[in-house]
């Protein structure tokens, strides 16, 4: 549901589920827009137990790449029984949590073997399996989730790519999706048919026309067989409920501004190839903007826009800005944690924050593999206080996270029956309150880095999740303070232009963080030995040179 907003540029809505469920009245979940969704592996979200997910009030949409779990065939999670399978099998809140299924990790960019007309190639653990339509689909109808992806025929090998591929792409993402959108027949007659909730890939790669014809073909109106075998669908959007972008394909090829064009190889000679220039025609250099806008154009304003894969909080606030997207992934705040940063940053951004102590950009976090934090015995950001910390007159945010702002247990963990029994007569004390203990220190997550102890990648993931969640809520605030949606865009766009002045949108600090990862990470196992001796050798070397010099 769009409550405000244009078809390009910023706007807020809600992602409105409603979930039959045992009671009289169905549950209902919202989830405000823009937001962000949170990817998993083999179900689990990275570091992350289910008592972590349960307490992260910011994760309300979780996305299971159902790959991860085709050795077995059937896979494992089809065996689940109940009303809502995916969620009872992997400990998700039906309540909370917005559980998607999609065949491919949306951030697995990596070449594989070529999809078939009757197939896709997806990778699990034992090398690649070919997955048809009709497994997909049932896939989808037996775990029943609250959001399917539809499969896509996306090239993952470097742009650009031919005609030819490109309209064999369209004409595929285009009948997978309607095989998906088939109507499903009752099996019992007490229970109705099952609904999907189906997102679609936009398809085309970087050709802003071939973008376009996908996005037309999706709004034809369906006639003979076509039409029959979806019906009571009249087009294809009718049954869509949101379009999703996977920026992995661009990322992993050649830069847009760079990408050149060969010339059409042959004449087309299907239905929806007709409506595609010849690639001699395109623009030379296509931006994201423009690749976005092709797809978007000819489709509807209210649908939500999920884009997969960005790669820093400058891109989130420029597609927010610029394109009018509603969803995004948190891939990327994972990756950090994963190289042991702790991201802080703040939006909008304060009076009195405008620069580094040495008038540079500020970092959007901090490298706690850095020596420098070894004694930092301070909290992980600078933006927000700790829950600890906080007083009455504080004006600062509150970082919510478990790394910040944790919360000693309410009430005793019981083990067994006796436990249950020596505590009750501490139920009526004060205890009950909610206490925040104080913050866990960069000093403290430095140690734990260079230990490998898991528990740092499990602080940081909290804790950058809260920092986007934070971003986000930022966003949302003010593009609904002011009635005049001219007015919100206007100073929206002054607000991310200051946030790009404040911080480093080179994200220098990651590649300074990934390099000292490596570090700690081969500092020991197989080979630690010959790689110290070659870094003695290598010390010694630079040391007899400088002595030469002088």
């Amino acid at each position: 549901m769009l409550d405000q907003g244009k078809q390009f540029g910023p706007r807020i809505g809600r992602l409105c589920l409603t979930r039959p469920s045992d009671t009289p009245s169905n549950h209902i979940i919202n989830i405000r827009t823009p937001n962000f969704l949170i990817g998993t592996s083999r179900g689990v979200i990275p570091h992350f137990s289910r008592d972590h997910v349960h307490s992260a009030n910011g994760i309300s949409w979780i996305n299971v790449p159902f790959e991860s779990f085709l050795e077995q065939s059937p896979p494992i999670p089809t065996y689940q029984p109940g009303s809502q399978p995916l969620h009872t099998f992997l400990g998700f809140d039906t309540s909370k949590h917005i559980v998607s299924l999609s065949l491919r990790d949306p951030l697995d960019a990596r070449e594989m073997p070529a999809n078939g007309n009757a197939h896709v190639s997806a990778s699990c653990m034992r090398g690649v399996r070919k997955v048809t339509p009709a497994d997909w689909r049932s896939y989808v109808l037996t775990m029943q989730p609250d959001i399917a992806f539809a499969l896509c025929d996306t090239p993952f090998t470097a742009a650009p790519h031919s005609q030819k591929r490109l309209v064999k792409s369209i004409e595929r993402s285009a009948a997978w999706l309607a095989d998906l959108l088939r109507p499903v027949e009752n099996t019992t007659d007490d229970s109705p048919a099952p609904t999907l909730n189906v997102f679609v890939h936009m398809a085309g790669g970087t050709s802003t026309s071939a973008r376009r014809a996908f996005s037309q073909s999706l709004m034809e109106s369906l006639h003979g067989l076509e039409a029959n075998a979806v019906k009571p669908l009249l087009c294809l959007d009718e049954g869509v409920a949101g379009y999703a972008f996977d920026l992995a394909a661009f990322h992993n090829s050649e830069s847009l501004a760079q990408t050149s064009t060969p010339d059409a190889a042959g004449t087309p000679t299907s239905l929806s190839s007709s409506i595609i220039e010849p690639l001699s025609s395109l623009s030379l250099s296509p931006t994201l903007d423009e690749l976005l806008r092709a797809s978007l154009d000819p489709l509807p304003i209210a649908k939500p826009r999920l884009v997969t894969d960005v790669r820093s909080p400058h891109e989130i606030l420029r597609l927010i800005r610029d394109i009018g997207v509603d969803v995004f992934d948190a891939g990327w705040a994972v990756k950090a944690a994963d190289i042991g940063i702790a991201l802080d940053f703040i939006f909008p951004v304060p009076s009195g924050h405008d620069s580094g102590p040495d008038y540079r950009k500020r970092e959007i976090g901090h490298n706690l593999y850095d020596a420098k934090y070894a004694h930092d015995f301070v909290s992980l950001t600078n933006a927000f206080l700790a829950g600890h910390d906080t007083t009455s007159s504080s004006e600062a945010p509150v970082c919510p996270c478990i790394a910040c702002s944790p919360v000693a247990p309410t009430s005793p963990i019981h083990h067994s029956r006796i436990d249950v029994q020596s505590h009750q007569a501490d139920t009526d004390d004060d205890t009950s309150r909610e206490q925040f203990l104080p913050p866990f220190t960069r000093a403290y997550l430095h140690h734990l880095l260079h230990t490998h102890e898991m528990s740092a990648h499990t602080l940081l993931v909290a804790h950058n999740v809260a920092i986007l969640d934070a971003l986000l809520t930022g966003v949302r605030t003010i593009l609904s303070g002011y009635d005049d949606q001219n007015e919100a865009a206007a100073v929206f766009s002054r607000e991310v232009t200051r946030f790009e002045e404040v911080y480093d949108g080179a994200m220098s600090v990651f590649h300074t963080a990934r390099d000292n990862w490596k570090e700690v990470k081969y500092a020991r196992g197989k080979g630690r030995l010959a790689r110290e001796a070659q870094k003695d050798k290598d010390v010694r070397s630079v040391h007899s040179t400088e002595v030469e010099v002088q």
